[in-house]
């Protein structure tokens, strides 16, 4: 029960910050991935979330995800020059801060929600 309340004080205290100053606080405050989850399952994004569609390019498949900081995942694999089999694994774009997309590649699904935890989580400020 103690737990419950201090979930509702924390959701409380952080109510009108965007999701990346909620998760950069808690992370500040040495909570892990799986407490921030629990306290905002509905606002933190997994693998779960990323919606695939076939690629344009033929081939393969695309996900497409914007994080309220302007950063964003793009998952793609399956065709042939991505660096996953769009099944198990899974190529990940995000821009590097400085316009380019960087990527890393063969990812697992749990590795996905892991980098897009870390996208979400920091300040991010596009180069326009």
């Amino acid at each position: 029960m103690e737990l419950d309340k201090y979930i509702s004080k924390i959701k409380e205290e952080f109510k009108d910050k965007p999701n990346y100053q909620k998760f950069i606080n808690l992370l500040l405050m040495d909570h892990d991935f799986d407490f921030i989850k629990k306290v905002y399952p509905e606002d933190l994004k997994t693998f779960e979330d990323l919606k695939f569609n076939p690629h344009v390019l033929g081939g393969g498949v695309h996900a497409f995800l914007e994080f309220d900081n302007g950063q964003f995942a793009s998952v793609v694999g399956g065709a042939r020059g991505h660096y996953g089999d769009g099944v198990k694994t899974f190529e990940l774009g995000y821009d590097d801060g400085y316009g380019n997309i960087d990527v890393i590649g063969w990812l697992n699904p749990d590795e996905i929600t892991e980098e897009m935890f870390k996208l979400q989580s920091q300040y991010f400020l596009r180069d326009n």
